[in-house]
């Protein structure tokens, strides 16, 4: 995965604001320091010298970004990042993390929607990832902060999707996915562990998941990662079967759109995103896989997966205005203001999916971006 969106924004404001030191013709040395702030995780502080290696045109085509930083809860911790864009079409990320107390990651991702001349496209992940501030507040819409409790969630999971581009803008994919789910006690003081609040949780005691994926998508945008125009679609199926060696059995299905509308010559530029996405499983289902909203891609203003379901309803809209463009020291970079609402709700039966209220989250957030493969981003919303 890329490094936090509130880190990969300071990252591009010292590039502009501060001045990067070159050091070769086609390689940028900024020295920076780091900041990052996480509803779970409280305040980051330390150091981030982050090296850039451009091509002729002045694109970013590799990133190195070691880290210091020390935390309250993860104490001090040392990640190294690299970031490869061989092409437009094709990425590679790294990184590596180890922390005073508990946490640890190791997260590799391959991604390429171009291979053989535009006919397939292969998406390849090993993840391994011990985060000590998740937080958990129960099932469903109705869940109370009043139980409020942590755990760490350790995750060791392989992903592979490979697919076939049947037209320019449409794809059929298939992805196998194997996970392994442990859960110990949090490192966040003063906050109970979830397996003694919920002792009866499908998932608390550990799980394991063998499941396969199929997805049908259509997608005009034009660009994956900082697109200004277009729309995407897609529907998807993902199965689990003890058949196969999965310690559950469940079926989950969805539906999701975007669109993208630019104005004044792309100074201003509509966003909306839906969502629909429901699973049907067994009484062991864990609660690892079920859908869940919360976090800075789906409601903004609560902390990530506060909400879990056996289904989700969500909607995004933003609207991303450019406030300033500029080219300094060898970067193209811009920046915009989006202000955005969120809304959406989980639901355990179809009744409580029409029963009841949605949760709500206004905010702004502001948005650096050097295209084509370099967006970074912190929000601002508020909710109940």
């Amino acid at each position: 995965m890329p490094p936090r969106p509130l880190r990969r924004l300071v990252v591009l404001l010292f590039l502009c604001l501060w001045g990067p030191r070159p050091v070769a013709a086609d390689v940028t040395f900024i020295p920076l320091p780091a900041f990052d702030t996480d509803p779970n995780a409280g305040n980051t502080y330390g150091v981030l010298p982050v090296v850039l290696f451009k091509d002729e045109a002045d694109r970013v085509k590799g990133i190195f970004a070691p880290s210091l930083t020390f935390n309250e809860f993860r104490g001090v911790t040392g990640t190294v990042r690299y970031f490869a864009y061989p092409a437009p079409a094709e990425r590679f990320e790294a990184i590596a993390s180890y922390s005073e107390t508990i946490e640890r990651k190791l997260d590799l991702h391959y991604k390429n929607q171009d291979i053989l001349g535009d006919r397939f496209h292969t998406d390849i992940q090993f993840l391994f990832d011990r985060d000590a501030t998740i937080r958990f507040f129960g099932l469903g819409p109705e869940s109370s902060k009043g139980n409020e409790t942590n755990m760490t969630l350790e995750t060791l999971g392989f992903y592979v999707i490979f697919g076939v581009n049947i037209t320019p803008y449409t794809h059929l994919s298939f992805g196998e996915t194997v996970q392994s789910f442990d859960v110990l006690r949090g490192g966040v003081p003063g906050l109970p562990f979830t397996g003694d609040r919920f002792p009866d949780l499908p998932g608390v005691d550990g799980a394991f998941v063998h499941a396969q994926r199929a997805s049908l998508a259509y997608d005009d945008r034009d660009s994956t990662t900082t697109p200004t125009r277009g729309k995407s679609a897609r529907v998807f199926l993902e199965a689990s079967a003890r058949l196969l060696g999965s310690g559950t059995d469940y079926v989950k299905a969805g539906v999701e759109g975007v669109y993208l509308r630019p104005y004044f010559d792309d100074r201003l530029i509509l966003v909306t995103h839906a969502l629909f996405e429901a699973l049907s499983g067994d009484k062991d289902t864990p609660f690892e896989v079920l859908p869940r909203l919360g976090g800075e891609s789906t409601l903004r203003g609560f902390s990530p997966n506060r909400f879990f379901g056996d289904g989700r309803v969500l909607f995004n809209a933003e609207a991303r205005t450019r406030v300033l463009h500029l080219h300094l020291f060898g970067v193209d970079t811009q920046f915009e203001v989006a202000p955005f609402v969120d809304v959406g709700k989980v639901y355990k039966s179809v009744g409580q999916l029409f029963s009841g209220g949605v949760e709500v989250t206004p905010g702004v957030g502001f948005r650096g971006i050097s295209p084509p493969n370099v967006v970074g981003h912190i929000e601002l919303g508020w909710s109940r």
